[in-house]
C-alpha cells in the first residue's frame, strides 16, 4: 500500500490540490494570499529554467538516426494528434463548453513526456537512445510552436485585433529567457549542473501543484465551476481515455509503415502517443498569463490532468506485458 501510494504521490497531491481550491479558494485566487498572478508566472520562469539546466543537449546526437522515426513521431505530436482530434470533438461540440473543447485542443498539441517515454521505453526493450532525442527535441520545438500556434488559433476566434507582439514579448521572458539561461549555466558546468537539475526535480512538480491549485482557484472563485454539471466531468474524462486509446492503438499500427525494429517501435509508440505534464502545464499557464482575455479558468487544464494519469496507467500495463516478452525472448 505505501509502495502504491508513492509511486502515485505526484497524482495524489494534484488531485489534493484541486480540491483544497474547490474548498478554499480565497487564497489562491488573484489578489489573494498566495499572489498567484506573480507567484504562478514566477513558478512557470523556475520550471523552464530548470528544463534548460537539466537538457543533455550533446546527447542528441548519439539517438538521432533513423531520422524516419523522428520524423514520425513528430508528426503524431504536431499533425495527426491535432487532426485526430478535431475529428473526434465534432459531437463533443454540442455537450461540452467551450473552455473544455479548448482544452483538448491544446493538449493535442502539446509534446511527449520525457523522462515518463524514456523510462518506460527502457523498460519495455527499446532504444532508450532513440527515446532521448525523440523527447528532448519534441519538447524543444513545443517552446516555439505551442505558443504561436495557440494564440493565432485564440485570435483568430475573435472579433477585435489581437496586438500578437505583446503576447510573445511575455512568451520570450516566461519561456525562452530561463531555458536559454539554464543551458548556458550548463554549458559551463556540466556536472554541477546535472546533480542540481537532479535534486530540483520534485520542486519542479511541487510548482506544478501549486499552480494547478491556483488556476482551479481562480476559477472557484469567479463561478465559473458552477456551470460544470457532474455529466460534463464524466465526459471528459471518459472522452480523454478513448483519445488515448484511440491514438495508441493508430500509433502502433501506423509505426509498422517506417519499418522499424522491433525496438524503434516501441519507442516511437511511447514517444508518439504521450503528453507532457510537466512542459504542458507550464506552457498553458504562459498562455493564460500572456493573454488573460483570451484563455481563462482552470477548465482548459482539465483535459490535461486527466490524460496524464490515464497514458501512465496504460503505459505500465503494455511496458509489462513487453518486458515479459523480452525476458522470454
Amino acid at each position: 500500500m505505501r509502495i502504491c501510494l508513492k509511486k502515485h504521490a505526484f497524482i495524489l497531491w494534484l488531485l489534493f490540490a484541486v480540491v483544497i481550491a474547490i474548498l478554499f479558494p480565497t487564497a489562491g485566487a488573484k489578489g489573494g494570499l498566495f499572489h498567484s498572478e506573480l507567484t504562478t508566472q514566477f513558478g512557470v520562469w523556475i520550471i523552464f529554467f530548470f528544463q534548460g539546466l537539466s537538457l543533455p543537449t550533446r546527447e542528441l546526437k548519439i539517438g538521432y538516426k533513423p531520422k524516419r522515426l523522428h520524423v514520425f513521431v513528430l508528426s503524431w505530436n504536431y499533425v495527426l494528434f491535432p487532426a485526430l482530434m478535431l475529428l473526434l470533438l465534432l459531437p463533443l461540440r454540442f455537450v461540452l463548453l467551450p473552455e473544455l473543447i479548448l482544452g483538448f485542443c491544446l493538449l493535442a498539441i502539446l509534446p511527449t513526456t520525457v523522462s515518463s517515454a524514456v523510462v518506460f521505453t527502457t523498460v519495455s526493450g527499446g532504444e532508450t537512445s532513440n527515446a532521448i532525442f525523440a523527447t528532448i527535441f519534441s519538447n524543444l520545438l513545443s517552446i516555439l510552436l505551442v505558443p504561436a500556434v495557440a494564440l493565432a488559433f485564440l485570435s483568430a476566434g475573435t472579433e477585435s485585433i489581437v496586438p500578437l507582439a505583446p503576447l510573445f514579448t511575455k512568451l520570450l521572458i516566461l519561456i525562452a529567457l530561463p531555458l536559454i539561461a539554464g543551458q548556458a549555466i550548463r554549458k559551463f558546468l556540466t556536472d554541477r549542473s546535472a546533480w542540481v537539475s537532479k535534486r530540483m526535480k520534485p520542486l519542479g512538480n511541487w510548482i506544478i501543484i501549486f499552480i494547478v491549485h491556483c488556476a482551479f482557484a481562480q476559477s472557484v472563485s469567479t463561478g465559473f465551476f458552477g456551470q460544470l454539471s457532474a455529466t460534463s466531468i464524466l465526459t471528459v474524462m471518459s472522452s480523454t481515455v478513448v483519445v488515448l486509446l484511440v491514438v495508441s492503438r493508430l500509433v502502433w499500427w501506423s509505426s509498422a509503415l517506417i519499418k522499424p525494429t522491433r525496438e524503434q517501435r516501441i519507442t516511437a509508440f511511447f514517444c508518439a502517443s504521450q503528453k507532457s505534464l510537466a512542459t504542458g502545464l507550464p506552457l498553458i499557464t504562459s498562455i493564460m498569463v500572456a493573454a488573460p482575455w483570451l484563455v481563462d479558468g482552470a477548465a482548459v487544464l482539465i483535459p490535461l490532468l486527466c490524460y496524464h494519469p490515464a497514458q501512465l496507467v496504460l503505459a505500465g500495463l503494455i511496458s509489462d506485458k513487453w518486458a515479459q516478452q523480452k525476458i522470454q525472448s
